[in-house]
């Protein structure tokens, strides 16, 4: 009889993976709070006293481990968390609220993090508000062991050697990095989008991801290898010997070959030049620009340094170093740094301090940069540091008025006078950019445009704000359209500014990737497109089989439509979809 299994979801990265199953069951522990019986205190302690000695383990374990891979500096941070933990005044916090008022060790653990946290964030000391990310995962730790789950990283680690592909509720960017590097081919994920940022590293790793798989899916149990078909939205359990082979063959089968394009121009068939850059996210992506022919570097996502490198702070000599990697890579074209893009969703407690009932809304990217100018100032020196080694361009995440960009290039001198008395080499004139990823942005682009060099579409965040849809909500999944009319109007108009102010344009959003979406973008009158380096070759075979004139009649045409799936519709009447 057949254990074979299939679960079915969205393709977000195709490809396909085969491998060990690794099902990160219960990601994202929910904490309840019970009452516990007078004769169940000691227990409950002695719970406690176990999951402590456990946690300390795995936390001296990470320390010896990072210590001789990246060297002690960033293994002290573990060595840090883990006097933190022998800490008696917190563990006695815990033990108090367990024996005081019947608490479970979870909830009595929880409750008492939180209100430490609340106390550190109210301290007037940077240094002592920063231990509150010690803190925090410190507690994470904690809680782990009591409910005896694993950091998925280490759980991939017990199988060094082997393929191994993973199932999961959901991954943060970091936890992906990470389980990359530990060996996985591939991700099942049960929530998640297109654009959410774990399915941008994802993309950038080459690693093929499905998301929307069925609720309670990687609870499923028993299974031992899997398939991920990136390509079908397909989850394969223990599949059959036949269904293995079949994918082992169609691997090895001849895929249609771009590679003859990448040395090609970048033009349509009546001789107009489209110019193709590449968006970058890891260090380990720069030799990418090079080998698939990109125009330069239109996008790098700076707070993948930071997510890398959590809850470690980059320092501005990391960090100015990099940017020297990047300059180097895009060269002979300029490259395009976003300055840190955290908040939202993306990993940002260590500088945010406080609680936001909807980060998305909340404070992110250009304003987390004007809040926090005592953290923020060091990717700035590093950006004027780095200018003085060649062409580095600017651009600032989530702006919304043009007053954050006069506050920005205050910060920018004030960073110059300080570079300046310390006698090192640097650069202010640089260019500056702003994305045009929320809809006040896109509405005042002409205004935006009389106070910087370029502008940049970011049309991941501009479809989510636009349209009110959360881009990670598999159940409002189907409202995020990028071809909506709405969109399209935002980007007519941003276009005619740019256009009318004399400063460059480029769209940087996964839908500039998309080779149905290509002639549609050229119609509206782009010319610049920053995409993940693997698309490249097949964004230009798509941009050569075009021809420019014509292409703005059918753009005129979707303007007027009524829907996304009209768009779609006059496209492919248009015979402009990809073939």
């Amino acid at each position: 009889m057949s254990s074979e299994r299939v679960l079915e979801g969205r393709s977000i990265v195709k490809g396909t993976a085969a491998g060990k199953l690794i099902a990160l069951v219960g990601r994202s522990h929910e904490v309840f709070r019970f009452q516990i019986e007078a004769d169940q205190i000691e227990s409950e302690l002695n719970r406690l006293a176990g999951a402590v000695e456990v946690a300390a383990k795995e936390l001296e374990s990470t320390r010896d481990e990072v210590s001789d891979a990246v060297g002690d500096e960033i293994g002290d941070i573990f060595g840090a968390q883990h006097l933190f933990l022998r800490d008696p005044e917190l563990i006695g916090l815990v033990q108090e609220r367990i024996r005081d008022r019947r608490m479970n060790s979870e909830w009595a653990l929880t409750d008492t993090v939180t209100h430490l946290l609340e106390r550190f964030a109210s301290l007037e000391s940077a240094h002592l508000r920063e231990r509150a990310g010690d803190l925090r995962d410190v507690g994470r730790a904690l809680l782990r062991a009591l409910s005896g789950h694993t950091p998925p990283e280490q759980v991939a680690r017990h199988h060094v050697g082997e393929p191994l592909v993973v199932l999961a509720h959901d991954l943060t960017p970091s936890e992906a990095i990470r389980l990359s590097r530990a060996g996985v081919l591939g991700f099942g994920l049960e929530v998640g989008g297109q654009t959410s940022h774990t399915a941008i590293i994802a993309r950038a790793l080459d690693l093929p991801l499905i998301a929307g798989l069925a609720e309670h899916a990687v609870a499923l149990p028993d299974a031992k290898n899997a398939i991920i078909d990136g390509d079908s939205g397909l989850v394969i359990l223990d599949p059959e010997p036949a269904t293995s082979l079949r994918y082992a063959e169609a691997a090895k089968g001849p895929d249609r070959d771009l590679t003859p394009s990448i040395n090609e121009r970048s033009v349509t068939l009546d001789g107009v030049p489209i110019r193709l850059l590449a968006n970058i996210d890891l260090p380990d992506e720069l030799p990418l620009v090079e080998t698939f022919g990109a125009e330069g570097i239109g996008l790098y996502r700076s707070e993948f340094l930071f997510i890398e490198r959590s809850p470690k702070i980059p320092s501005e000599d990391e960090q100015t170093v990099l940017l020297h990697q990047l300059i180097d890579a895009a060269a002979p074209h300029p490259a395009v740094v976003r300055t840190f893009d955290l908040g939202g969703r993306k990993l940002a407690q260590e500088v945010i301090e406080t609680h936001e009932d909807n980060p998305v809304l909340g404070l992110r990217g250009i304003r987390l940069t004007l809040k926090r100018r005592d953290i923020f100032k060091s990717q700035v020196r590093a950006i004027l540091r780095a200018t003085a080694h060649g062409p580095l361009r600017v651009m600032l995440p989530m702006v919304t008025c043009v007053d954050e960009i006069h506050e920005f290039r205050q910060l920018v001198e004030e960073c110059g006078s300080e570079l300046e008395s310390e006698g090192v080499d640097f650069r202010t004139d640089f260019r500056l950019g702003a994305m045009i990823e929320v809809p006040s942005a896109a509405l005042i682009a002409d205004r935006l445009a009389r106070h910087v060099d370029f502008l940049s579409l970011g049309t991941n965040d501009l479809v989510q704000y636009a349209m009110a849809v959360d881009r990670n909500n598999e159940h409002v999944a189907y409202l995020y359209q990028p071809l909506h009319p709405a969109i399209l109007r935002m980007v007519r108009f941003v276009v005619k500014a740019a256009r009318e102010a004399k400063v460059g344009l480029v769209v940087c959003g996964e839908v500039a990737a998309d080779p149905n979406a290509t002639a549609l973008l050229l119609g509206l009158g782009l010319r610049h497109l920053s995409i993940t380096p693997r698309a490249l070759p097949m964004i230009k075979q798509q941009v050569r089989s075009l021809e420019l004139s014509g292409l703005a009649a059918v753009a005129d045409e979707c303007l007027e439509a009524e829907s996304a799936a009209e768009v779609e519709s006059i496209v492919q009447r248009a015979g402009l979809k990809a073939g």
